[in-house]
């Protein structure tokens, strides 16, 4: 019985660490799906002289970044890309698409495994900048390294 107890009180204080450890190893899934799709993106600029928003299609035809479904090599985040103006200069292009990106993986978005459920969206942007909305409230305000 002594036994069970003291098994007991281990298993609770680490199921939580453990559940807590692989969340924090899920969110890699995000960055490993983001800096490719950024690679992608850099690499259909040089080939295409703009950026895409589509992530299906090929590089090489100038029709997308080769990503078939949309999601992140595990399945526990949904990559979207949109138009981003980084400067002044590029709001005033008639196609901001050409200046920059922003690139997005959201852990509740369709088709995902449901496991990162509300950890909040990671995103990456033309610049550069990695960003993690760890209160999940859109305001980007951590950085991936954070925990």
């Amino acid at each position: 019985m002594i036994v069970v107890a003291i098994l007991g009180i281990i298993a609770a204080t680490v199921y939580p660490n453990y559940s807590r450890y692989m969340t924090q190893t899920r969110r890699s899934d995000a960055q490993v799906a983001l800096v490719e799709a950024a690679s992608r993106q850099e690499r259909f600029f040089s080939q295409c002289r703009t950026y895409t928003t589509a992530l299906d299609g090929n590089i090489p035809a100038c029709s997308g970044l080769g990503f078939a479904n949309g999601l992140s090599p595990d399945g526990h985040y949904l990559l979207a890309i949109a138009a981003d103006t980084i400067n002044a200069d590029c709001a005033a292009l008639a196609s901001p698409i050409t200046c920059g990106f922003t690139i997005t993986a959201d852990p509740n978005g369709a088709g995902v495994s449901g496991r990162q459920n509300n950890d909040g969206k990671s995103r990456i942007d033309s610049t550069g900048r990695k960003q993690w909305d760890k209160a999940n409230n859109n305001s980007y305000t951590s950085k991936w390294t954070d925990k």
